[in-house]
């Protein structure tokens, strides 16, 4: 007990603090790890400080669509609670995304988005105005004339299809510009070796548009490569801080203008915590910035630095602080260990005092309960001894006269039997030791007969079935009472006074009894309360829950007299109850009364009439079983082949299990019913259409014309083609 008590406390202690510890995951899938990217990223985290119980994990695809993918899932399998996702491929990606989203899991498209609306919100740039920022700066600077290339970004970014949409949008208004628009890969490399065919071909270029700086400059240095480096514009978008990046080749004077492309990673994370608490948030988030240009290039860069040494103080303050928490964590822990220790030690010491003071009373009167039960039943036992003596003494002389017949002879062992054994418990009773071996030798034969009884059980109903076949076949076939009591002799002498008038089966406790009712599916049941393995009370509700059963009547016999304990059987779906001793004439009064009144309901049910008597009932769960019946027959109505066993096997009982509680019901066999549903369907297709009779015949499960005319004569008396002529 105490070892339970401190595994208990630990598991409450380990739970809390994993409770307590419960950190919010992040994942965050990017397309490429360029120079852009890794600001968004660095800005994502100054975001993650400023909650506590929060961890990102990042990972980047390189621009390649299937390995992004493949992350999107990898980080959905790590129960992620909340996905940022800026897409390499707007079709390749979707997929990945959607599964993520159907499983629950909030998904933020940043910077890129998808073919498909299987995400909670999306933050980014509007490029659609960026590319008609660049396009109208663009003719501006060329005066409305002159041929632009545009090297925009990888086939399938939804960044590239914006841009370029509205880039020429603007430039469809300079019918002098021409435009020429190329497919790069968002790097340097690639964008120089466009440029450089792009150069070979047409020498004439005016102006470099690149989807982004690093583009951009790849084309310059193409240019630069053949002295033309200052003879064309170059402009580009990300307008990034640091050595070759946007804002550095502006104020060089390589680039006219790079669109400050805003990366505002600082407020996905907050964003992603309004959404995990369920807080609305807008579907669309546009980000809005400016160009940098010669002009404000100085400006920009200064602010940039500023930004940059306030973003990386910050990082150096929170990363001290996440040493702190982690010893804070340490040491809370302990200190809770602590706490425990000390609370095990007090709830022990308490839970020690409590045991032995309450064993020292539980002692007391636990000898004070067994100094009262040897008092009683040492009393009681003398008391027993006269009454005994004046029944034993003129029974013994009875039975030495003889002259008795063989029923009334079992009766008179059946006296002399339970009078020994009284004799026998008030003799054993003013030894309580004694007492106590006896009731533990009872209990071991008790089991022993018990293993016995089932056996005992299956020989009856195999004589049970064969006796019913016997009576099927005299005219008329008697009613079945089951008989469940421990008491073997109850049992016979219920036997001899019922068998007279009824087919008498028993059991000699409920399991094997709700056994045998299952299985013969009797007309009423007697049955004892205090019975061992399965008690009265529950052997009766299992016979009035299970549809089989439910319709037989429940007579309980009890010893147990008192107004409550009566209320308790009728709660458990007893018929009647009657108490011990009983007397024999209300008992056989009561089973016949039961069942004549099952008699009246077959006879209900088997003329079709709402004539019923008033004290004439039937549950709803026999109503029930008869509908499911009817219903499962009327699916097969013209199937001249069916089967009795294949209606048993859809209602999921046995052809015995069927027939009994169909005829209890009743009072006709299953093969009467549907023969009778088919006669009454042929009837109404007689009188409602004009059909043949041969054809109606073979609908309504009849295999042989002339079979069905006699049986539809015998039921209507008329012939269906003499109700036709009607």
């Amino acid at each position: 007990m105490k070892i339970k008590l401190i595994l208990v406390a630990l598991n409450l202690l380990f739970t809390f603090a994993s409770c307590s510890d419960r950190r919010t995951v992040i994942g965050v899938s990017q397309c490429s790890n360029d120079t852009w990217r890794q600001k968004v990223n660095r800005e994502i985290k100054i975001g993650q400080y400023k909650y506590k119980n929060v961890d990102v994990s990042f990972c980047s695809a390189d621009n390649n669509a299937k390995r992004q993918v493949q992350q999107i899932d990898s980080l959905v399998e790590s129960n992620v609670d909340l996905l940022i996702v800026a897409p390499s491929d707007a079709s390749t990606v979707a997929p990945a995304v959607e599964r993520a989203y159907k499983k629950g899991i909030p998904v933020i498209l940043f910077d890129r988005k998808i073919d498909s609306d299987s995400y909670t919100t999306y933050v980014g740039a509007d490029n659609v105005e960026i590319g008609r920022v660049m396009a109208r700066f663009i003719a501006d600077k060329l005066h409305g004339k002159g041929k632009v290339l545009e090297i925009a970004g990888l086939e399938g970014s939804t960044p590239v299809e914006e841009r370029h949409k509205g880039f020429v949008e603007v430039m469809k208004r300079y019918p002098n510009i021409v435009t020429t628009t190329v497919n790069g890969d968002w790097n340097v490399d690639g964008a120089r070796k466009i440029m450089s065919r792009c150069l070979a071909n047409d020498p004439n270029i005016n102006c470099v548009f690149g989807h982004n700086d690093a583009e951009a400059l790849g084309a310059w240095e193409a240019a630069k490569a053949v002295g033309k480096e200052h003879d064309i514009m170059f402009v580009g978008i990300d307008g990034l801080p640091g050595e070759r990046q946007g804002i550095d080749l502006v104020k060089k004077g390589c680039f006219a203008a790079s669109y400050i492309y805003p990366t505002h990673g600082e407020m996905l994370v907050p964003l992603a915590m309004r959404i995990l608490e369920k807080q609305s948030v807008p579907r669309m988030n546009y980000l809005h910035s400016s160009l940098v240009t010669v002009e404000n290039a100085d400006i920009v860069e200064m602010q940039n630095n500023e930004i940059a040494s306030q973003a990386s103080s910050l990082d150096a303050i929170y990363a001290n602080i996440d040493n702190y928490m982690k010893m804070y964590r340490s040491q809370k822990i302990i200190s809770w260990l602590a706490y425990l220790v000390v609370l095990l030690l007090i709830i022990l010491a308490a839970y020690n005092y409590y045991v032995y003071k309450t064993k020292a009373k539980v002692g007391r009167r636990l000898r004070q309960i067994a100094d009262e039960k040897v008092a009683f039943f040492t009393k009681a036992s003398h008391q027993l001894r006269t009454p005994l003596t004046l029944v034993a003494g003129p029974l013994q002389h009875l039975i030495s006269q003889g002259h008795f017949d063989e029923k009334q002879q079992q009766i008179l062992d059946i006296i002399q039997r339970n009078v020994a054994e009284l004799e026998h418990l008030t003799a054993n009773v003013l030894n309580f030791q004694t007492r106590v071996e006896a009731v533990a030798d009872n209990t071991d034969q008790i089991q022993q007969s018990t293993i016995s009884d089932e056996t005992v059980s299956k020989l009856v109903l195999q004589d049970s079935r064969r006796n019913i076949v016997t009576k099927n076949n005299s005219d008329e076939e008697l009613d079945t009472i089951l008989i469940v009591d421990d008491n073997a002799d109850i049992r016979s002498y219920l036997r001899s006074l019922l068998s007279a008038y009824y087919y008498v089966i028993d059991a000699s406790d409920g399991r094997n009894g709700l056994r045998l009712a299952r299985e013969s599916v009797p007309d009423l049941i007697v049955s004892d309360v205090m019975m061992p393995i399965m008690n009265g009370l529950e052997f009766c509700s299992k016979i009035k829950a299970d549809d089989v059963t439910c319709h037989i009547p429940v007579i309980l016999l009890t010893a147990r007299s008192n107004e409550s304990q009566r209320i308790e059987g009728y709660e458990h779906g007893a018929d009647a109850y009657i108490t011990k001793p009983f007397n024999i004439d209300l008992l056989m009064t009561r089973i016949e009364s039961m069942l004549a009144n099952r008699r009246k309901i077959k006879l209900a049910q088997s003329d079709n009439s709402q004539e019923t008597v008033e004290t004439v009932d039937i549950s709803s769960a026999d109503n029930m079983f008869i509908s499911r019946f009817r219903e499962v027959a009327m699916q097969h109505l013209g199937d001249v082949n069916l089967k009795m066993d294949d209606l048993c096997n859809e209602l999921r009982l046995s052809r015995v299990q069927v027939y009994r509680k169909i005829k209890a019901l009743t009072g006709n066999s299953p093969s009467n019913i549907i023969r009778e549903m088919r006669l009454n369907r042929g009837h109404y297709l007689l009188c409602h259409t004009d059909r043949p009779i041969s054809e109606i015949t073979y609908e309504v499960g009849f295999a042989v014309p002339s079979y069905f005319t006699t049986c539809f004569k015998k039921q209507y008396g008329i012939t269906p083609t003499e109700l036709r002529r009607e």
